[in-house]
């Protein structure tokens, strides 16, 4: 059984007690974690400064920049058009799930979230993307 794969993950939440949460869930798991406090900030450092990130978790409400706006901006972009991106709100209505779909995100997750549900949240979308084998689902699902 080969161990775990270290991810990097860029977290954008305007929120810093929800980022953080996200950032110390990530890296107790073994993952490398970028932050962005919004949507504009999140496109500076994929595109501007050309960061590699495996994984984005990206909110919906935020100023500057929302996450859907972010979200189809980066599905605009040749170099970051597959990229992985999980929505994250707390408002968990279908219609809200929705309108992330549909502009692009590849899972939704609804805060507030529990660890497990996030790093099995981060799992699917990478296994349902391809990024990850299936054998590799258990152990990064349960942040092993």
């Amino acid at each position: 059984m080969m161990g775990m794969r270290a991810l990097n993950v860029l977290v954008v939440e305007d929120e810093p007690s929800n980022r953080e949460i996200a950032e110390i869930i990530l890296a107790s798991a073994g993952h490398r974690v970028l932050s962005a406090a919004d949507g504009q900030e999140a496109l500076t450092l994929l595109l501007d400064e050309g960061k590699a990130v495996d994984v984005v978790l990206m909110d919906i409400l935020m100023p500057v920049m929302n996450g859907i706006e972010a979200t189809k901006a980066l599905r605009a972009d040749p170099r970051t058009r597959d990229l992985p991106i999980i929505c994250v709100s707390a408002k968990a209505s279908g219609s809200d799930q929705q309108s992330g779909l549909t502009a692009g995100c590849s899972h939704y997750l609804s805060k507030p979230f529990k660890r497990r549900q996030l790093l099995e949240a981060v799992a699917q979308t990478l296994l349902d993307e391809g990024v990850i084998a299936p054998e590799e689902y258990g152990a990064l699902a349960q942040g092993l």
